[in-house]
């Protein structure tokens, strides 16, 4: 007989979808910040965005995760293409582009960006408008099935926390990923630095974030 607590647990998961009826992945439990945010491997990012049918959808999805932008960020940037400073290749968020309560800087800069990024933002910008977030969630939980993927817990939130991770675990400084994302460094600790990859995982971590020239 499953104890209570076990009972609670998938009552919960059950909440959360209760149309779809998702459970988490037990085979990536280790992947889930507070038991609900999906972080993506670099493997899974890549089976992803190999099934994303449109342009316009594929250069949202990377630019959700190589910036780390809150998806309402983003949606404002499509807005503001004054933010993206083109000669200095970086983005700058005013207290007007976050409009966070809870935010712990009034601004922030977010770079380094990809050297070729500009070409990636030319094609954001050139597209409609980025969707509502729930359709946004809703296509991401599809593309994540279509890859092969479960896709409880992945939403908007799963790039930003995902790009976090990678950082953290690929040995950037804590701070510089604070700056870089906009919140305090116990929030980092909290949620980031537990996570679990494997060799194989942080090597390609690694690669990535060297080829979006993230890290040196």
């Amino acid at each position: 007989m499953p104890s209570k607590k076990n009972s609670h647990t998938k009552t919960t998961e059950l909440n959360k979808y209760p149309v779809l009826q998702l459970r988490r992945d037990p085979e990536s439990i280790h992947h889930y910040l507070n038991g609900e945010i999906r972080v993506l491997t670099p493997g899974e990012y890549q089976r992803i965005k190999n099934v994303i049918p449109q342009k316009r959808h594929r250069a949202l999805f990377d630019t959700l995760i190589i910036t780390g932008m809150r998806y309402v960020e983003v949606q404002r940037l499509w807005d503001h293409r004054e933010w993206y400073l083109r000669k200095e290749n970086m983005i700058h968020l005013s207290a007007e582009a976050q409009k966070k309560h809870k935010r712990s800087q009034q601004e922030r800069t977010i770079h380094p960006l990809p050297g070729m990024f500009e070409l990636l933002l030319d094609d954001f910008f050139e597209a409609r408008k980025p969707p509502a977030e729930s359709n946004w969630n809703r296509d991401l939980r599809k593309w994540a099935e279509d890859a092969g993927i479960n896709p409880y817990g992945i939403s908007a939130k799963s790039t930003r926390k995902t790009i976090e991770s990678w950082m953290i675990k690929a040995g950037i400084m804590e701070s510089t990923v604070c700056l870089r994302q906009g919140h305090d460094s116990l929030t980092s600790m909290r949620h980031y630095q537990g996570l679990a990859f494997t060799e194989d995982e942080i090597r390609d971590i690694k690669k990535q974030l060297t080829a979006w020239g993230i890290l040196k």
